[in-house]
């Protein structure tokens, strides 16, 4: 019967006219913002995923966080092993969750939808949207303050105005964000492919004016004593706590991935994409922030891991204000795909009456708690407080949504089931997938408890890889203990 509801074109699996109508017999929530995109509406490939990732990595947050974890104590060398280590490792989230957006056109909440249950759904889905929230205003801080500079090189006394001046910048840079966001995913994706190769080219100029500082001498460079760690330093101390930190930056990105491959055109596309792009862009623009960081250090005999700070101590005009265009840019094309997407979703999906442009506003005027001048404070507060914390709430999540996808559901969704809200497939217990958040909430515990257990500090260290594998290999564990059970229900079995 499920044939005549769903069919099978290449990689895709669509809903038909017949499956829809069966959806309408049933209460439901679908709606034109979350209902599956077709094979004739898809528009990515392989180079629209690699933008994608260009326009989230080539990112003002992620320049410093390489120089941040200089700052921290690493070494340069470092600093760029373990940034791609951990962007690499993530890349296997990526592409597995981004297999279900591909496949059947759905979003990251119906794929927590699958998972956690009819009603559970809310649960994961608030707490990616509310992470999206808090980055976006974190970025927005962040382009805000390029606005700040250009503002205070052209209107004389600006500067005077100190914080109020700040925020009035961060909320024009806001409204611009939910401006392009409002406008769906492909005014995303013409900001991507415009605004990448700008991107990089911004970037190769950055290195070229931290060379011109060396006497175009890259040894030179590299071996300024800002790119060197501090001597007290245990590299292995660090390593450990900024890796966990460096997986879990990209993590909700990577989590929320079927936001973005549903829209692609076949897996083949999502994949390469994907595994081509991130590893390299992470590897480059973490170079860039190195060779910004040692600039600075020989120019204005500072380490300064803040971008549009640097960029502000010029004293040509024209300098401040191109630059600081470049900088808007450069977070523009990460707060938008990467920020203020996927809390859009979750609530355009959650809330099927709320527009995309609504849901913007929504998403963006929650944004405004994120305080983010005490997040952007210090290096580790950003890198090891904020990141470690992040990392405990999505490891977890981000493993057990990968086993219920590839071993729970072996990769097959009921299209019709997914929409319904009163009963079907997902249903589960009331529409709450018990075990799993059972073990979702002893894995975050667990996790969170080395915040304040010295003994389960390393825990807590490696917050998203102990998270992810702990609670992915718990909810493995449960569904070969409920196969091997007397009962003949299954935990995907219907209502």
């Amino acid at each position: 019967m499920i044939a005549n509801y769903q069919r099978q074109v290449g990689d895709i699996v669509e809903l038909t006219d017949a499956g829809v109508a069966q959806i309408r017999e049933y209460k439901n929530s679908y709606s034109e913002t979350n209902r599956p995109v077709r094979s004739g509406e898809r528009f990515w490939n392989a180079w629209s995923m690699g933008n994608l990732w260009v326009g989230i990595i080539v990112s003002i947050a992620v320049y410093q966080v390489a120089s941040g974890l200089i700052v921290a104590g690493m070494t340069w060398y470092q600093a760029l092993f373990t940034i791609v280590l951990g962007h690499t490792l993530v890349m296997a989230f990526a592409v597995i969750l981004g297999h279900f957006g591909t496949k059947y056109g759905l979003n990251f909440p119906m794929l927590c939808k699958m998972a956690f249950g009819s009603r559970g759904v809310v649960i994961p889905a608030m707490i990616r949207g509310i992470i999206g929230c808090f980055w976006f205003g974190v970025q927005a801080w962040i382009g805000g303050q390029a606005v700040n500079a250009i503002l205070s090189t052209i209107i004389p006394g600006w500067g005077n105005l100190e914080f109020v001046g700040y925020f009035i910048s961060f909320l024009l840079f806001w409204a611009l964000n939910v401006y392009i966001a409002g406008n769906g995913s492909r005014a995303v994706k013409a900001l991507q492919d415009y605004a990448a190769p700008v991107l990089i080219v911004l970037s190769f100029i950055v290195i070229g004016w931290a060379l011109n500082a060396a006497n175009w001498s890259l040894a030179t460079l590299m071996s300024d004593p800002s790119l060197h760690g501090k001597p007290d330093s245990n590299f292995w101390t660090l390593f450990f706590p900024a890796l966990s930190a460096m997986i879990a930056f990209d993590a909700g990105i990577a989590m929320s991935m079927p936001d973005f491959t549903r829209y692609c055109k076949s897996q083949k596309s999502q994949m390469l994409g994907q595994i081509i792009s991130a590893p390299l862009t992470i590897g480059f623009i973490s170079f860039v922030g190195i060779c910004g960081t040692a600039g600075a250090a020989m120019v204005f005999n500072e380490a300064i891991w803040e971008p549009a700070i640097l960029v502000s101590r010029f004293d040509n005009p024209l300098i401040v204000i191109i630059f600081s265009l470049f900088l808007m840019m450069a977070v523009l094309t990460t707060n938008v795909a990467g920020n203020l997407v996927p809390p859009v979703n979750v609530i355009s999906t959650l809330f099927k009456k709320v527009s995309i442009k609504a849901a913007s506003v929504i998403a963006a005027v929650l944004a405004l708690f994120a305080q983010p001048w005490r997040v952007l404070a210090t290096p580790e507060s950003l890198i090891f407080d904020v990141l470690g914390f992040l990392g405990a709430l999505l490891g977890p999540i981000s493993g057990i949504l990968v086993v219920s996808y590839l071993f729970a559901h072996r990769t097959e969704v009921n299209l019709v089931d997914i929409y319904r809200e009163d009963g079907g497939k997902y249903a589960y217990t009331n529409g709450w997938n018990i075990p799993i958040f059972a073990i979702l909430l002893i894995s975050v515990i667990f996790v969170l408890l080395g915040m304040f257990v010295p003994a389960f500090r390393l825990i807590y260290d490696n917050a998203f890889v102990i998270g992810s594998i702990g609670a992915g290999l718990l909810y493995y564990l449960y569904l070969l203990i409920e196969k091997q059970g007397a009962a003949p229900k299954t935990e995907v079995s219907g209502n």
